[in-house]
């Protein structure tokens, strides 16, 4: 990160490691960095239900804005959208062997840990 914001494009392609199952998705996740031009705040965090729910935590000054997705994975790409079925977007994801989640938003990436 940058200045503490980065921008998310909503472009997002290059396949990463493929996967056979999204169980090593489940749980939380919080931010470790980002490139630059990505504009995430410190202290965003994740948490992937196993019922494909996901709950987008971003802090604001005027508390956490909680943004609530639904998402699935398809080989090396997540999918995910809003409750209603809008503002699908899909980004490229790796799990490194250090447990490091990788998101590749078509170049810019942000990368995550668990939360413990």
């Amino acid at each position: 990160m940058d200045g503490g914001r980065c921008t998310i494009t909503r472009t997002m392609t290059e396949p990463l490691t493929p996967h056979t199952s999204s169980d090593w998705l489940l749980g939380s996740w919080h931010l470790l960095r980002c490139d630059a031009t990505l504009e995430l705040e410190p202290g965003t965090r994740m948490h992937f239900g196993a019922e494909t729910e996901l709950e987008y935590v971003i802090p604001t000054a005027n508390g956490p804005l909680r943004v609530e997705l639904r998402w699935r994975v398809e080989d090396d790409v997540l999918h995910t959208r809003l409750a209603d079925g809008s503002n699908p977007v899909e980004v490229g994801v790796s799990l490194s062997e250090a447990d490091v989640l990788t998101f590749d938003f078509g170049g810019p990436r942000a990368w995550f840990v668990r939360a413990t």
